[in-house]
């Protein structure tokens, strides 16, 4: 019984280090410049504003991907 007890926390934290590890999504050097200013407090300047992602926007996008 404590063996099996053993094995589920150790299985258990496991998973927990897996799943709260750093992320490994890539992020493009221009949004991540924009995420550091804006934690820093500053603003970001863009002509046609911000998508989700923190980049600046081109003449005539929305930022909605369709």
């Amino acid at each position: 019984m404590k063996r099996i007890i053993n094995a589920v926390t150790i299985a258990l934290s496991v998973m927990l280090i897996a799943a709260c590890g750093r992320p490994s999504v890539p992020i493009n050097e221009r949004e991540r410049e924009n995420y550091e200013k804006i934690i820093a407090g500053g603003i970001i300047e863009c002509a046609y504003g911000l998508d989700a992602n923190g980049s600046c926007l081109k003449e005539g996008e929305d930022g909605i991907w369709r």
